[in-house]
């Protein structure tokens, strides 16, 4: 076809139209001045008060200008009822009955007043405050709405049958109450359509200000939240984006596990008074031999020659804190900063013998004069309920504790091994649904692997204990069974040092002799043989506590404590320790804990050992090169003392 030629449409300039959307407040205004009068009827007819009403259908206009857009594309002033009649039931959920004044009797003859209609206002309003709520909408809608039932049914989310049976009780009150001239004395919707939409304009800007503040704060609190790695399931840890950006913002510390906790420098030793004569305060010992293999026992100590701890005499120290709390730290988890990490306070959450929320684990360190704290870690449920941790273990920045909702009988099921990793992120290592009938044991932590032993029974023998451990990164991916009729197992840079009972006899340290092996991955055939102990030189006795650290071994057993230098071959003994449940080693320093009593610290060298006491109930204690730290608990609350030791 040829362009020039072809036929082109005509348009009738007569009945051309040009089309402009109306402009959105323009419509909201048309809309006040057609549907007030409408909704100013209906929010007097369920107030009974004028100024009431004013007040309802104000606020309903100013939530249908928020949602204009929605409310212009159906019926208007259906949408507007609907939010008319939520705002009422709204206020009747806060006053329950509005108020009626009288005797509940009220007059069909009207009251005397300037005008008749005043009076069977007043009538009519009183009447239908008389009436209970639910009758009331129902009335409303129904009969000076003029609305179906099927329409009041949905929008007062009730069914049609209760629309139907609360109408007609509601009518045979008003029957009783009104006259009939009432029910057309409500007064005129006297309101400005402009007016109504610069209130409505106002209050959407007053909207926008609070919800902008409220986002504000919440992003500031979700940043707090979340400053620093978040552990994610399948991922591991990630940083959130900002979280950095935030963090320099508000010039605050993110939560990165125990690493960034600060510790003051220590105090000058000049304030003790000079240099320490290690002679003076020197333990009494006695010279023997005693063969145990390739190991020799040269020298003997007593408990009961240990002297009281002396500032600086033993420990130049550097803070004393108080605190109210009833648990303040575990044992061996005093940490390179200084920190000590403990659990908080769980009393105040028993109701009976459950928990009613989870407990926090804190990092304690000396800051001047005072005690800073930071939460490190919570506890999670476990099959349902909050549970109660024991076993906490400080590997460096790291830490590991097993988990029970028993608050009984601790070990028993369920359980749940969780560890805090350096990065502040708690994995769950396993649980009793992964190691079905098998009750937790203790778990040690070296700086690749957390290690920890079950049990088939907490009554059970001591001995009898199986080896488990995961390997960093994925802590998730446990390998069981490494050992089997284990004792004790301890904490150690280098692996885990491990005594478990040697030979084929009964799982309770009386087979033919207890094997000490230093574990620094799942391969058995990798493991360090530390020492070989027969039975007999035990008196029959099984370990029940055992330490490691560059090349010193500690153990507990039969109320005797063992100190071995395995590359010397030498190694000494320590008698009426008694009970022992904990022990840690560093750098020489042997330190450990007894069942709700004192703890001790041996320390030195062979020819001038110094063995003190630190007094008190459920002391605790942790050595970490020449730092010491101690916690212990009376009827005040708890002690935290940190300081060096002069030796």
């Amino acid at each position: 076809m040829n362009t020039e030629t072809a036929e082109q449409p005509v348009v009738d300039p007569a009945r051309a139209r040009v089309l402009v959307a109306p402009d959105r407040d323009a419509e909201f205004v048309d809309f006040v001045a057609s549907a007030g009068p409408y909704l100013h009827r209906t929010a007097y007819l369920l107030t009974g008060d004028p100024h009431q009403a004013e007040e309802l259908v104000q606020a309903t206009f100013e939530r249908t200008y928020r949602a204009w857009a929605r409310a212009r594309t159906g019926e208007p002033r259906a949408y507007a009822r609907r939010i008319l009649m939520n705002l009422r039931i709204d206020g009747w959920r806060k006053d329950r009955r509005s108020g009626v004044t009288d005797d509940g009797v009220v007059p069909l003859t009207p009251v005397p007043d300037h005008a008749e209609g005043v009076a069977v206002r007043d009538e009519l309003g009183r009447a239908l405050r008389a009436l209970p709520p639910g009758q009331r909408r129902v009335v409303v809608m129904r009969h000076l709405l003029d609305l179906p039932e099927a329409q009041v049914a949905e929008e007062l989310g009730i069914s049609v049958g209760t629309v139907k049976s609360t109408n007609a009780r509601g009518l045979a009150r008003l029957r009783s109450l009104l006259s009939a001239s009432a029910v057309d004395a409500v007064p005129a919707y006297r309101a400005d359509a402009h007016d109504v939409l610069l209130t409505a304009r106002a209050a959407v800007r007053r909207r926008r200000v609070a919800r902008g503040a409220v986002a504000g704060v919440l992003a500031v609190v979700l940043g707090l939240l979340l400053v620093g790695p978040v552990h994610v399931p399948g991922v591991g840890p990630v940083v959130l984006p900002g979280s950095e950006w935030l963090r320099h913002v508000l010039g605050i510390d993110g939560r990165h596990g125990l690493s960034d906790l600060p510790f003051p420098e220590p105090a000058d030793d000049a304030v003790c008074g000079g240099p320490l004569d290690p002679a003076a305060r020197a333990v009494p010992v006695d010279d023997v031999s005693a063969s145990w293999g390739d190991i020799t026992i040269t020298t003997v100590v007593r408990v009961t020659d240990a002297h009281v701890v002396a500032p600086c005499a033993d420990v130049a120290v550097d803070h004393v804190v108080r605190t109210g709390d009833r648990v303040v730290a575990d044992a061996a988890t005093l940490g390179a900063r200084g920190s000590v990490v403990g659990w908080s306070d769980s009393f105040r959450l028993f109701d009976g013998d459950r928990l009613t929320g989870p407990l926090t684990l804190r990092a304690l360190a000396p800051d001047g004069g005072r005690l800073r704290t930071a939460d490190v870690a919570t506890t999670r449920q476990v099959a349902g309920r909050w549970p109660q941790a024991f076993g906490l273990v400080r590997q460096g920045d790291r830490a590991a504790w097993f988990a029970t909702p028993n608050t009984q009988v601790t070990g028993t099921l369920p359980w749940a091994l969780r560890t805090l990793d350096d990065d502040g992120s708690v994995v769950t290592v396993s649980d009793s649904t992964t190691l079905v009938s098998a009750e937790a044991g203790e778990p040690a932590l070296s700086d690749d692997a957390v290690w920890w032993t079950t049990t088939s029974s907490v009554a059970g023998p001591v001995c009898g204990g199986v080896l488990h451990v995961a390997m960093r990164p994925d802590l998730t991916t446990p390998h069981p069974d490494q050992a089997r009729r284990v004792c004790a197992i301890g904490s150690s840079p280098d692996g885990v040092v491990v005594a478990s009972a040697a030979g084929e006899g009964p799982a309770s340290g009386q087979g033919e002799g207890t094997v000490f092996l230093l574990l620094a991955g799942p391969a058995m055939d990798d493991a360090r043989p530390l020492l070989s102990v027969d039975s007999g030189l035990l008196d029959l006795q099984p370990v029940t506590a055992v330490g490691y650290d560059a090349g010193r071994l500690a153990f507990a057993s039969g109320g005797l404590l063992y100190v071995v230098d395995v590359e010397e071959g030498t190694g000494y003994q320590v008698r009426g320790v008694g009970e022992v449940d904990a022990i840690d080693v560093s750098a020489g320093t042997v330190a450990w804990s007894s069942p709700g009593g004192p703890a001790r610290v041996l320390t030195g060298e062979d020819d001038a050992l110094s063995l003190f006491t630190l007094p008190g109930d459920m002391v605790t204690v942790g050595v970490d090169g020449d730092r010491v730290a101690w916690t212990a608990l009376d009827d005040a609350g708890g002690s935290l003392t940190v300081g060096r030791l002069r030796w």
